[in-house]
């Protein structure tokens, strides 16, 4: 998975010389996707995966509708004259459902709010202010970006 690494900058014109360092294809770092964001707060619809929480909340939801689906299924198998049902085949379908549910609402229900790190930090944008958000595949090339980043001017890296 992709690490979001970020950095604030107290300069637009420092920023801008960061992000087209990063946006070109150089001998020592290949080029990277870089969002700028001169507001906030993020919104998560505009970020890439790795940098919400989508992952972490839909897999509480998951959970959740399991556990629930699991109840339901088993009181509908132990209560409810249907025929053929029975409370094994109740809690089986149950948690299936409540999985599915629980998978298909954590994914479309505002899961993808930015990360806790990037919303801390937007909060310090303003009028001149400027938030880079690069997206690093490979873990070895961190440093590089994190260096980059310092090198033009950050007033604070880091990556979540």
């Amino acid at each position: 998975m992709a690490t979001m690494v970020y950095g604030l900058f107290a300069e637009p014109v420092a920023a801008d010389a960061a992000a087209v360092e990063l946006t070109r294809n150089a001998a020592d770092h290949p080029s990277f996707p870089v969002q700028t964001h001169v507001r906030g707060p993020l919104v998560g619809d505009d970020l890439p995966e790795s940098a919400t929480d989508i992952g972490r909340n839909t897999m509480i939801a998951i959970i959740v509708g399991g556990a629930v689906g699991l109840a339901l299924g088993t009181v509908a198998g132990a209560t409810l004259d249907i025929m053929g049902l029975t409370v094994g085949i109740g809690a089986m379908f149950g948690l299936l459902t409540g999985v599915l549910s629980g998978m298909l609402g954590g994914m479309m229900a505002g899961t993808r709010q930015p990360k806790a790190a990037l919303r801390e930090v937007a909060e310090r944008l303003d009028g001149e202010a400027v938030l880079l958000t690069v997206e690093v595949g490979e873990p070895g090339q961190i440093g590089a970006v994190e260096a980059i980043l310092a090198d033009h001017g950050a007033v604070e890296t880091d990556r979540c």
